[in-house]
């Protein structure tokens, strides 16, 4: 990882045909609105253009920005492709068929909630691999956590593939995953479920009847890391008085 890569937590892929897995997992339809975060030198950038897309690429780093802008002037002219300077996280939320990025280790978080809240049909991400294993994780193991659960109740997610550390130049200390997250409908108060999420999973070791005062039901002996989604649901809803759908 270089001076850049460590002030803010990016690594930069340097093996193409990496890359070009990673749009293919994308299955990028002609005509498409696309969003790339974070391109960096552009190694997805080369690629996607190559499609009949219109993509848009938010970058903050004023070097890669003026990069880009200069070396794909001719598609910005043919308004194919937009470049944004500007972190992601401060973007509004909008409508993109995909999104696709390698994003910084240490807003991976941030990023992935940032990306749910948008409306899109499927993201292609590369993460740290540790990070990848929370958004699949299965309900009692270690990653299991509130991170699973706000990410699976809005979307499908799958690990597509590992990526090598050798795969980046420099390398960095850790291996990496590509995670393919499909929107799904769902119909539930995000907001006030993420906050049911946070006081359940500060706990995630306490009976939920020790969390929950006067919760007497089914799944009162049991702790939140061992719920499933729909246990999880329902739970909130008890909790909230409301009806459940289940």
């Amino acid at each position: 990882m270089n001076t850049f890569g460590k002030k803010y937590g990016q690594v930069f892929l340097s093996d193409k045909n990496i890359a070009a897995k990673e749009i293919r997992e994308l299955d990028i339809q002609e005509g498409e609105k696309i969003l790339e975060i974070g391109p960096g030198h552009g190694i997805l950038t080369e690629t996607l253009l190559k499609n009949n897309i219109f993509l848009t690429a938010v970058e903050p780093d004023h070097r890669f920005f003026d990069e880009l802008s200069e070396r794909y002037s001719k598609n910005i002219l043919d308004g194919k492709f937009k470049i944004v300077k500007d972190s992601f996280l401060n973007i509004e939320n909008d409508h993109y068929d995909k999104i696709i990025g390698n994003i910084p280790y240490n807003l991976s978080s941030k990023i992935i909630f940032k990306i749910l809240d948008f409306d899109f049909d499927m993201a292609v991400i590369m993460v740290q691999k540790e990070f990848a294993k929370r958004l699949v994780a299965k309900p009692g193991s270690k990653d299991y956590s509130r991170l699973t659960v706000n990410a699976n109740v809005r979307s499908d997610v799958r690990l597509s593939f590992t990526v090598s550390r050798r795969s980046f130049f420099p390398p960095p200390d850790v291996d990496s995953a590509v995670v393919a997250i499909v929107k799904k409908k769902y119909d539930i108060d995000i907001i006030e479920f993420d906050k049911f999420l946070i006081d359940m999973f500060s706990k995630r070791r306490k009976k939920i009847s020790t969390i929950i005062k006067n919760y007497s039901g089914p799944l009162k002996d049991k702790r939140p890391y061992e719920l499933n989604i729909k246990e999880l649901t329902e739970i909130f809803y008890c909790h909230y008085r409301r009806h459940s759908p289940f």
